[in-house]
């Protein structure tokens, strides 16, 4: 029989049941409801990360990516985009490791009363399954559960229809929105929800089941690939597919499953390394968006509370539940990224010069122009920047926020190690963020006579950062100290440190990570010299120190056979500072995929350089070798957000991360997929 009429009697048959208890409107796939619709875009790809599956889907105005994680912590997420909303099983530990399998492809579902979401038919190896977790709300409400169940909040409370169908489901706490879990045993499989509240699942030597996860806030708006990628963008359909979910007209989201929003930092450094393989309307969208969120002083907004995640903070700070979005401007680094990216786009690019007067044009929500916006931001890190040039010293530098641990891309609350001034800000970002400025005005202050006496000032302070910043974060070890302490953390590591010694035959000298309150140095190597091979022009020495962190083994330098560590702690005499930093943590002594990016796209950047003594170059070339050496031999989980490694048979191998922890991978992340433009040489 044609699938379409058994679809259609199959819905027939659903109308005509009993009406005893209350049921939700008949679910129709996007297929029937659209029949003689137009075409449009269909995004289908699966990937696995750990022991889960992540499968997305697009198409129209539906967009879901689906986890299935196996094993003894099984669990079901559906995240949605739009609202950044989301619904979640998590399940009790199984008689034995369970595998939770999604059997043929997700189906779009779209009803009249504008809910939608996906269909998909799972099966499950264990006879029974009970979800003690059912959460229906935002994503951020679900990573908190998924952290510790008991963060839920008391509003976050489900009601079931018994059924058949069993739904569960929920109205957001402003009143506006809802999200609906539809479940339908397969065959001879029962579903119910007990007297403790828990989804039991069950069938004879396992089951199948149906799910159907729905949700109704405003869909985004895709760009098709075909509007979305210059020609020069490279063919990986994995990380095309990845960039597609993620990147939308309004927006872009940092990573799915669980940053599934707009983020200022993300956007921005995945636009400046993508830029080359990017047509214009992905790049103006994404700087359009930051500088819509921008607050009255001109800081870029690092996050958004969107969708019940914004309407549960409004209650709890005395206002009603609205679920307009609130912005955080905790973050420090992302107000100085702004101007470089943008200056880039417009003064360095083909496709950017002849956009500024349209661009500049634009408005915000507001009624501000864009240049206005701009101008605030350049305003801004004029002013922060001011006081180290009449005091270069650690004090003058720019700090975290007062009472905050987090303020860069490393916001773990560790990822500093108790730091208060941030390497990658102070070196790098604010003298970028000041010659930036100094391009830009200009073209912001058109009407008023291109503010020549702040462009003036941009580029002396511009001078007086380059100049001293960067001393004040030097470390120098004698060879007979760092191989010490090199020992003594490869014992701890189970890793043979005979390599890595031999590398270690001068001085040690490095930059730390960042310094604590009273500017002392905190000795952890690092990568963050990306940020100055991207935003600055190094001299040769300071490249070739650069370079020889970069191709030295750990845990002498960053470099593993899998890839560059973030983060290497072996210098630290601090045994529990060092914990810190260990391979399991999220900005530890793991590998970040953007980060390798950063790196390769830097050196490519140094090496285009005419004024390199020949030394400096060859050292440059070396570590881009290993770089992409590296880089290709962890190609396969390259579109993930990080990953770490293990010793296996005597050498490095991959490890995935899981579910759960501060160390969980998002499977597709925004920064991920700089590959398409970060190129081998």
């Amino acid at each position: 029989m044609p699938s379409r009429i058994l679809r259609v009697l199959l819905l027939l048959a659903v109308a005509c049941r009993s009406k005893e208890q209350p049921k939700p409107p008949p679910v129709a796939t996007a297929d029937a409801a659209s029949a003689h619709a137009p075409a449009v875009e269909t995004l289908a790809f699966k990937l696995k990360e750990a022991n889960t599956w992540n499968h997305f889907f697009r198409r129209g105005a539906v967009a879901a990516h689906l986890l299935a994680t196996s094993g003894q912590a099984p669990r079901i997420v559906a995240a949605f985009p739009a609202g950044n909303a989301g619904i979640g099983l998590w399940f009790e530990k199984p008689a034995a490791p369970v595998e939770l399998e999604v059997k043929g492809e997700l189906t779009a579902v779209e009803r009249k009363d504008k809910m939608r979401g996906v269909r998909v038919v799972m099966h499950s190896s264990q006879p029974t399954l009970r979800a003690t977790g059912m959460v229906l709300s935002s994503i951020r409400v679900l990573r908190d559960f998924a952290s510790d169940p008991k963060l839920l909040p008391k509003e976050i409370t489900n009601e079931v229809v018994a059924g058949p169908p069993l739904v569960i489901k929920r109205t957001t706490l402003d009143g506006g929105h809802h999200l609906e879990l539809i479940v339908e045993p397969q065959g001879e499989a029962t579903a119910k929800v007990d007297d403790k509240g828990a989804l039991v699942l069950a069938g004879k030597g396992g089951f199948d089941v149906a799910f159907t996860f729905l949700q109704d806030d405003t869909p985004l708006s895709p760009i098709p690939l075909a509007e979305l990628l210059t020609d020069s963008a490279a063919k990986s359909e994995r990380d095309r597919n990845a960039l597609s979910f993620l990147v939308y007209r309004e927006k872009m989201l940092a990573g799915s499953w669980r940053f599934l929003t707009y983020f200022g930092r993300d956007t921005l450094l995945s636009v400046r390394l993508l830029m080359p393989a990017l047509k214009p309307a992905a790049i103006e969208g994404a700087i359009g968006a930051v500088l819509e969120r921008l607050d009255p002083k001109g800081e870029v907004a690092h996050e958004e509370d969107i969708g019940e995640f914004a309407a549960l903070r409004a209650k709890r700070e005395g206002r009603p539940p609205a679920i307009e979005p609130i912005y955080d401007y905790k973050m420090v680094d992302d107000d100085f990224m702004l101007a470089p990216v943008v200056a880039h786009y417009l003064l360095e690019t083909e496709a950017g010069k002849p956009r500024a007067t349209e661009l500049f044009a634009k408005k915000t929500p507001s009624g501000e122009t864009y240049a206005a916006a701009l101008k605030k931001n350049l305003d801004y890190v004029i002013d922060r920047a001011t006081p180290f040039s009449r005091a270069p010293q650690f004090r003058s530098l720019i700090a975290l926020k007062p009472d905050l641990k987090v303020g860069n891309w490393r916001d773990s609350e560790q990822g500093l190690g108790g730091g208060a001034y941030a390497y990658d800000i102070n070196t790098a970002l604010v003298p970028a963020a000041l010659e930036a400025a100094a391009k830009l005005y200009p073209l912001v202050c058109a009407g008023e006579g291109g503010c020549t006496e702040k462009v003036t000032l941009a580029k002396r302070l511009a001078a007086a950062w380059r100049a001293k910043a960067p001393a004040l974060f030097e470390v120098t070890l004698p060879v007979a100290k760092a191989q010490a302490l090199l020992k003594a953390y490869a014992a701890e590591q189970k890793i043979d440190p005979k390599t890595a010694l031999a590398a270690i035959d001068a001085p040690l000298v490095f930059t730390a990570l960042s310094l604590d309150a009273s500017g002392k140095p905190i000795p952890v190597m690092h990568s963050d010299d990306g940020f100055m091979l991207l935003f600055g022009e190094p001299s040769d020495a300071e490249l070739q120190r650069i370079a020889q962190t970069v191709v030295r083994p750990f845990p002498a330098g960053l470099m593993t056979p899998i890839g560059m560590v973030i983060a290497n702690p072996a210098f630290v005499a601090d045994k529990k500072l060092r914990a810190t930093f260990a391979r399991d943590r999220y900005h530890g002594a793991v590998i970040w995929s953007w980060q390798q990016a950063m790196m390769a796209a830097g050196l490519a950047r140094q090496l285009a350089r005419k004024d390199l003594a020949v030394p400096t170059r060859d050292k440059l070339v070396a570590a881009q070798t290993a770089l992409w050496s590296a880089i290709k031999a962890s190609d396969e989980v390259r579109v993930a957000e990080h990953w770490s490694w293990e010793i296996k048979n005597g050498t490095f191998a991959i490890y995935r991360f899981g579910e759960g922890g501060d160390a969980e991978s998002n499977a597709a992340q925004l920064w991920s997929t700089v590959y398409l433009a970060v190129q081998p040489p």
